[in-house]
């Protein structure tokens, strides 16, 4: 697939330690130092969040940067904490059930999630299949940024933000210029990738046991998942993240 990723025209960016035979056929490529990966990718998601390269509409219709979390619990805020009497809206005829199999109890643990909608100024509930068309035909413009306080039902007041804010607070430590300390990565051609991720369609990320096999491979996974999040690059030919085990 790699040599007919060079026929069709595709940018090639190769991240590893070694300049080896897939480096030198590579647009670019991005050295790191082994066990880094995950910064270089948090500082590839602030730089999209900072300069505004993500892609809002797909944010906010298919990813969980909308909705609200409690910042004195940090848990997500549930519609039922907010709205007296409120009862989980009627999903049973929808994918959660009919395709992925949710059960009655499941659907009693996971409730119904608040945005704050930015067309009424309120929260506003919303289920976990109210993505996509969904979304948009409820009306609902969900916020992701911005910090709000609002009075639960049992008459408190706490403050409440999108995930998307809570993850612009955690990324402050993901500037270029500490990146490049940790990584050794080069921090123009890492602003070089944040660019293409966001202007290029599609994009996929590759990786495999390189990451897969070692300590806090989890994180290292979803931090390369953010990128791909924040620019709409899941669902379609030839995008994603996708992880790769063998001789690779």
């Amino acid at each position: 697939f790699f040599n007919e990723c060079m026929e069709r025209g595709a940018k090639l960016v190769v991240i590893i330690p070694e300049y080896g035979p897939p480096a030198a056929k590579a647009d670019y490529w991005i050295p790191v130092r082994p066990g880094t990966d995950a910064a270089l990718f948090l500082s590839i998601t602030r730089l999209l969040m900072d300069e505004k390269l993500y892609d809002a509409d797909f944010v906010k219709q298919f990813t969980d940067f909308p909705l609200l979390v409690r910042t004195d619990n940090l848990k997500r805020l549930k519609a039922h904490e907010v709205f007296p009497g409120y009862r989980n809206q009627d999903i049973s005829t929808g994918p959660s059930y009919k395709v992925q199999g949710l059960t009655p109890e499941q659907r009693e643990q996971v409730g119904d999630f608040v945005v704050w909608d930015q067309r009424s100024g309120g929260l506003k509930a919303i289920t976990r299949d109210d993505v996509g068309r969904n979304l948009a035909q409820k009306g609902v413009d969900p916020a992701l940024e911005g910090t709000y306080k609002v009075r639960t039902v049992d008459g408190k007041e706490v403050e409440v933000v999108p995930l998307f804010e809570m993850y612009k607070v955690h990324l402050r430590d993901y500037d270029l210029d500490t990146v490049e300390q940790i990584t050794h990565a080069p921090k123009d051609l890492v602003r070089r990738l944040a660019r293409d991720i966001a202007t290029i369609k599609p994009v996929a990320i590759h990786h495999g046991e390189g990451i897969n096999h070692w300590f806090h491979a989890t994180e290292m996974n979803r931090a390369a998942y953010l990128p791909i999040m924040l620019t709409g690059n899941i669902g379609q030919p030839g995008a994603g993240c996708h992880t790769w085990a063998g001789n690779y």
